[in-house]
């Protein structure tokens, strides 16, 4: 083991000890705040649900009739005209107080996920500015032109930022969540205005996805979460070059967008690198020329080392790179978090992106 290696494992042992504490009330925290997330959402899909029952009795009479027996308690009727009013009041007595304890238990979480992530980074590479807080970089994830329906008013949330220098290159890297309106919400939002449809849509996308998933609440609705880093890049380019992972919904946000109307499909040889990704740029022969074979075989061993999809863009200058990670770079992962290893998986993303310009021998 090199004496870099042997420093780290030290601080790995260092931050295990000094948060252990904080990870299993972390769990406890997390565990209370979910099940009051189950609890919220489920009381609103059962009023969801039955408002969509009293909606398709009055589009469909035939279900009307099979429905009688069932919603008899709230229709209105002529000694109880206001019958249709309970399932309302009974919404709200049991809604108002499973949101205040859903709210107070996330807000207890968060912070203390916050706390518990600055103390490990800290511990882990204190060579690094590590800053919660930050301003959200808006300015690079648009000049990266990874994100094909980002404006100055997409909403981008930063949940913690790190700056740190491998030799020469200074390396800036975020933890960012992303709201675009790319083609499976514009779907969505066409839906929302359907009626009986647009209840089916509340019920999968916020009914649903918070009863059976065990991703906390804040995370449900960003269209991206991950990394997303920074970094000067040594050649100089007229145009830009995006690297997309190979994927259709990938290509078919890109070309929906109509934003990047001067691109090109660019067809590369490598049948490795192909395999995975798909290339568009300004420029065919600038593309060939940022992409020799050797960055092209780096890079897939990149995606091989994240273990999940990555997206590249250079351009003047500046190389960009985002991760996709679903429960973010700085919160932990569901499940228990007893273990070191939860640390050791902080320390592999984080590394790794540190060394980009040395992995991709830039």
């Amino acid at each position: 083991m090199t004496g870099h290696g042997k420093t780290m494992q030290h601080n790995i042992q260092k931050a295990y000890s000094e948060t252990s504490g904080a990870l299993n009330e972390l769990y406890k925290k997390r565990k209370r705040t979910l099940v009051f997330q189950k609890i919220m959402w489920g009381v609103t899909g059962v009023y969801v649900l039955l408002m969509a029952l009293l909606l398709l009795g009055n589009y469909f009479p035939p279900l009307k009739i099979g429905f009688r027996s069932v919603m008899k308690p709230f229709l209105p009727a002529q000694d109880d005209p206001y019958a249709n009013v309970y399932p309302i009041i009974g919404l709200l007595v049991l809604l108002y107080p499973t949101t205040f304890l859903f709210t107070r238990a996330f807000q207890k979480f968060k912070q203390r996920e916050k706390e518990t992530i600055a103390k490990m980074v800290r511990t882990l590479f204190p060579k690094v500015e590590f800053t919660q807080g930050a301003v959200p970089p808006i300015k690079e994830v648009i000049n990266s032109k990874l994100f094909a329906w980002v404006k100055k008013d997409t909403p981008i949330y930063n949940f913690g930022q790190i700056r740190g220098r491998t030799n020469d290159t200074i390396i800036n890297i975020a933890d960012i969540g992303v709201v675009e309106q790319n083609v499976p919400s514009k779907v969505t939002g066409g839906l929302m205005h359907v009626p009986i449809l647009n209840m089916l849509v509340v019920l999968y996308e916020y009914v649903f996805k918070n009863v059976f998933s065990n991703t906390s609440a804040d995370n449900q609705y960003f269209t991206y979460r991950g990394m997303f880093c920074w970094l000067h890049f040594k050649k100089k380019l007229d145009g830009h070059t995006v690297v997309l992972p190979n994927n259709q919904m990938a290509v078919l946000d890109r070309l929906a967008s109509f934003n990047f109307k001067e691109e090109h499909k660019i067809h590369m040889e490598d049948p490795r690198f192909t395999d995975k990704f798909v290339v568009y740029g300004t420029d065919q022969v600038e593309a060939r020329y940022v992409l020799s074979s050797s960055l092209m075989e780096r890079i897939v061993a990149l995606k091989e080392k994240f273990a999940r999809p990555i997206f590249l863009s250079f351009q003047d200058r500046q190389l960009y790179l985002s991760v996709v990670n679903d429960n973010g770079l700085f919160s932990f992962s569901s499940g228990k978090l007893e273990k070191i290893e939860i640390i050791e998986e902080l320390v592999r993303e984080i590394e790794t992106a540190l060394e980009i310009s040395e992995e991709l021998k830039l």
